[in-house]
C-alpha cells in the first residue's frame, strides 16, 4: 500500500495538487519500511514541499 501512495501522489503532483499530493506522501512515509525507495523519495518530496517528514 505504502508504494500505491507514493504513486499516487506523484500523479498528483504532476496535475498541479500538492494539497492531495502532500497527503499521500505523508501516508507513504508512515507505512513505508525505512529501507523501501519510496520512503526515502517520499520523504525529500515533502522536504521540496516545505514540510518536515
Amino acid at each position: 500500500m505504502c508504494e500505491a501512495d507514493f504513486y499516487a501522489a506523484e500523479f498528483h503532483q504532476l496535475k498541479g495538487h500538492p494539497d492531495k499530493a502532500l497527503r499521500l506522501y505523508r501516508l507513504a512515509v508512515r507505512d513505508c519500511p525505512r529501507d523501501f525507495i519510496e520512503y526515502v523519495a517520499a520523504s525529500k518530496a515533502l522536504r521540496a514541499l516545505g514540510v518536515t517528514p
